[in-house]
């Protein structure tokens, strides 16, 4: 007869996924936000890792107002990028956001967290894309997409899926 385990110790032996959300802003130009972590290598865009009890939206909306100081009403999802295991990078669901276009004055509000951002700029989506860390540079362009299409793509290791 087989044994179950009980509810606890089921639920501790389950795999724990690590999870991060992402925002794209845009001002009236269509350029993209981007910021420059203090942390690490390249450009990114606002957002983080997703603390326990914290659903994906909720993490962008915080993270955005920790980092640039805009609290953040509608989002919208567009992609999420599922990632294995890769050397010291672990397992990982990543989810962007659609934030929008801010206007010159609520651009005039973002207030850099001094710890983890260095600066800001915003960037042509056709040009200057290498200053984006690889992932994001990769998947970029289905988000654009989905932005424009108003659809949600699912992707693995950064290429999308049929599904």
């Amino acid at each position: 007869m087989k044994k179950f385990l009980p509810s606890k110790e089921y639920y501790k032996s389950l795999s724990k996924k690590h999870m991060g959300a992402g925002v794209l802003l845009f001002n009236r130009k269509n350029e993209l936000l981007i910021v420059k972590p203090s942390y690490k290598k390249g450009w990114s865009i606002p957002g983080g890792t997703i603390d326990a009890n914290e659903s994906p939206r909720e993490c962008a909306i915080r993270e955005t107002k920790e980092e640039i100081g805009i609290k953040l009403k509608k989002l919208r999802l567009v992609c999420i990028d599922y990632k294995k295991t890769k050397g010291y990078n672990l397992e990982n669901l990543q989810f962007i956001f659609y934030g929008g276009i801010f206007s010159d004055k609520e651009l005039g509000k973002i207030n850099l967290e001094n710890k983890e951002l260095e600066s800001y700029k915003f960037i042509s989506v056709n040009d200057n894309l290498n200053l984006l860390r690889p992932n994001l540079r990769k998947r970029l362009p289905n988000c654009l997409k989905a932005i424009k299409t108003n659809s949600v793509f699912y992707l693995e290791e950064t290429k999308k899926i049929g599904c």
